[in-house]
């Protein structure tokens, strides 16, 4: 999975990426016309509760994969590359600031949706000159969904609030259709400003983006202190945690992701899992022959485990489950496989 992000000129973009993935801004500084990748852990708080229960030798957390773009123009040598970069994005994350983010964001989604209708129109193009050949049920469905589509985009509305078949999304996955693809947005603030978080909650209402404001200044102040000190400038600052871990699970979510765990002496660890996977999908996360073998999940709920303490508490109260290939594994699931290969 691979998030973007981009934004104009001077938006923060650069310090946001370099806070997220550990590259110094003078190494991003040196390649500003190209796309630059990184990765960052998803800090989960809930492996920080499950740690202190096992007390583990290693600890993991999901990774995410951030792909920084060029500053966003509709001129130049770059434009096909951050067209390109977002059309085969899974996600994309528009860093702007405050002051004049709603203009910003509206004429980023005008021009996305404009591209959009123009690979629309060029598809119905296509299947129109196919029509003096035998007309399939299937291109016959195609040319349906089409229409909805441009219908849709004509209206100035992204075709991710299309409500649609599950047949009918798989289609349009295929097209990587910008307009399609979760956004969220990042408000750069100033740091007098961070307090007030009705600036994010009114742009995320009138642009209908998820939205999360920090100040990538004073992010950069809290990196920057031993993890002992972080506590209490933050309480200084009225911040209950880094913007950075929140934006982590924005975009984790956004991405229609859940999280499962794996715990013991050896190691806690979150893993990522695709919202309404099986158990047998989840135990391929960890390894192909789980799946293969897979004969039955152990379960238990994070939240049974923190209220209850331990595992043979759970296990008192009849919480402790045993699952086989038809569960669906929920956000939060303890679980333990076993397989036969």
């Amino acid at each position: 999975m691979k998030i973007v992000i981009i934004g104009l000129p001077q938006a923060g973009q650069q310090q946001l990426f370099s806070l997220l993935t550990g590259m110094p801004l003078e190494t991003i500084g040196q390649k500003p016309m190209e796309a630059q990748p990184g990765a960052c852990e998803v800090r989960d708080p809930r492996v920080k509760k499950l740690v202190e229960l096992y007390k583990p030798k290693k600890t993991a957390y999901t990774r995410i994969d951030y792909l920084l773009l060029p500053d966003f123009t509709l001129q130049g040598p770059t434009k096909d590359l951050v067209f390109s970069q977002l059309r085969n994005a899974d996600e994309i994350c528009w860093v702007a600031r405050a002051e004049s983010a709603e203009t910003d964001v509206a004429n980023f989604a005008s021009e996305m949706i404009l591209n959009d209708l123009m690979l629309v129109e060029k598809r119905l193009e296509t299947i129109a000159k196919d029509q003096h050949k035998k007309f399939s049920d299937l291109k016959e469905k195609e040319k349906q969904l089409m229409e909805l589509c441009k219908k849709q985009l004509e209206g100035e509305k992204p075709l991710r609030e299309l409500s649609l078949a599950e047949e009918q999304r798989k289609c349009l996955r295929a097209y990587q259709f910008f307009t399609f693809k979760p956004v969220f947005l990042v408000i750069n603030v100033l740091e007098d400003q961070i307090r007030d978080q009705t600036i994010s909650q009114k742009i995320s209402q009138k642009t209908n983006y998820p939205a999360i404001q920090l100040s990538a200044g004073l992010e950069q102040e809290i990196s920057s202190l031993d993890e002992s000190e972080r506590p209490t400038f933050m309480q200084e600052m009225g911040i209950d945690e880094p913007a950075l871990v929140k934006m982590n699970r924005i975009a984790f979510f956004g991405l229609g992701l859940i999280s499962f765990f794996t715990v013991g002496e050896d190691e806690v660890r979150a893993w990522p899992l695709r919202k309404g996977a099986l158990a047998p999908e989840a135990g391929s996360v960890i390894h192909s022959d789980i799946e293969k073998g897979f004969v039955r999940a152990e379960m238990f709920k994070y939240d049974d485990l923190i209220s209850t303490g331990s595992e043979a508490k759970l296990k008192e109260l009849g919480k402790f489950h045993l699952k086989g290939r038809d569960y669906i594994v929920d956000d939060g699931d303890i679980l333990s496989f076993r397989f036969n290969v």
